[in-house]
């Protein structure tokens, strides 16, 4: 049975994945175990490191050491944590997918949209409602979702957890300063959104490039791949893990 362990990116905890986990469930037959970056969600009591080095290990220790049968699935900045985590403790997993993330191999600003940081950094002068739907409007496309019955139910996360600034603010830098890893030994599939309006999807070129890897592109969905067609991206995992001889492909 394949296991998966899945890390949502900044600002983000795990009920942001929404139905996902349950998609790779059925379709997979696959355990799932979602996990909350330190400041965040569960772990919002606590403030977050500085470094995506520091997020790797404070997860590390709290989830286990995973094994060959593992695959770690992050998105945006937790692809970060997976990239970072695979480089440094290549026996935790027997595979990775890094969707919509980036490294300081990309230039910053193909990584971060600037009309997108306003809406992450300043959310706090807005009510949380109203924080969430311009999130929304810059990472999700899907035109059938509901964005209003969406932004209530993450205000409504972010009233129960809420992350301090310092967090926020720790995140981002650990975001802007992580360097791609010289190595991942670990097989790796790459996923890409090409109207992604809040980090290019040059950046995920570049990680495929670097790791040797195969890298899949939706036409049309944003940031927020997952939410915008969880079922294509469950559907390319599935079609990967039955393909071995993909695992390491040139582009």
């Amino acid at each position: 049975m394949p296991k998966f362990l899945l890390l949502r990116g900044l600002s983000r905890e795990s009920r942001h994945w929404e139905d996902f986990p349950e998609l790779l469930e059925s379709r997979l037959g696959a355990t799932t175990t979602s996990v909350d970056a330190p400041g965040f969600g569960s772990e919002h009591r606590r403030v977050s490191p500085r470094t995506i080095a520091g997020i790797t290990d404070d997860i590390r220790e709290r989830f286990g050491q995973g094994g060959a049968d593992w695959t770690f699935v992050g998105i945006s900045l937790g692809g970060m944590v997976a990239l970072d985590w695979c480089a440094r403790y290549p026996e935790d997993f027997g595979r990775v997918v890094i969707i919509n993330s980036s490294t300081a191999a990309t230039p910053l600003f193909r990584r971060f949209s600037p009309a997108a940081l306003p809406d992450i950094a300043l959310g706090r002068f807005k009510s949380d409602v109203e924080a969430e739907l311009a999130i929304l409007a810059m990472s999700a496309n899907h035109p059938e979702i509901d964005r209003t019955d969406l932004a209530e139910r993450w205000a409504g996360y972010l009233a129960e957890q809420r992350p301090s600034s310092t967090s926020l603010a720790n995140q981002i830098i650990a975001a802007a300063l992580f360097p791609m890893p010289k190595q991942v030994s670990t097989p790796a599939l790459v996923l890409a959104a090409r109207q992604d309006r809040m980090v290019s999807a040059s950046s995920s070129e570049t990680i495929a490039a670097r790791l040797g890897a195969p890298i899949r592109y939706h036409e049309t969905a944003g940031h927020d791949l997952t939410l915008d067609d969880g079922p294509w991206v469950v559907d390319q995992i599935a079609a990967w893990l039955g393909n071995p001889a993909d695992e390491k492909a040139s582009l």
